[in-house]
């Protein structure tokens, strides 16, 4: 089992597989037959995973410093939009002009 250094890591890791599940979810009920109850379930099963995909974000994509929740480029930031700290070490980013 990985080790993770902080809970939005796990968070960010966990996020991605129930993200691509949720669309590989959608596509396969789009590829079914209309109004079938392979479709229906499908569907039901996109919903379900989108559900906890937010939980999820709420839950664990928080910034570890200021506790902020990260909602938007959770998968992307290097560092919270609202202390500027690295969300993985803690240590402040440099904002200055690079030279």
């Amino acid at each position: 089992m990985k080790k993770y250094e902080n809970d939005f890591v796990y968070g960010r890791e966990r996020l991605r597989i129930l993200l691509v599940a949720t669309a590989v979810g959608c596509a396969a009920s789009l590829l079914t037959p209309q109004y079938s109850l392979v479709q229906v379930a499908l569907m039901c099963l996109t919903v379900v995973l989108f559900v906890t995909c937010l939980a999820l974000i709420f839950k664990y994509c928080r910034c570890p410093n200021c506790g902020k929740v990260i909602f938007l480029g959770v998968m992307a930031l290097k560092s919270c939009p609202r202390c500027h700290r690295n969300l993985v070490t803690g240590k402040k980013m440099k904002t200055g002009k690079s030279k």
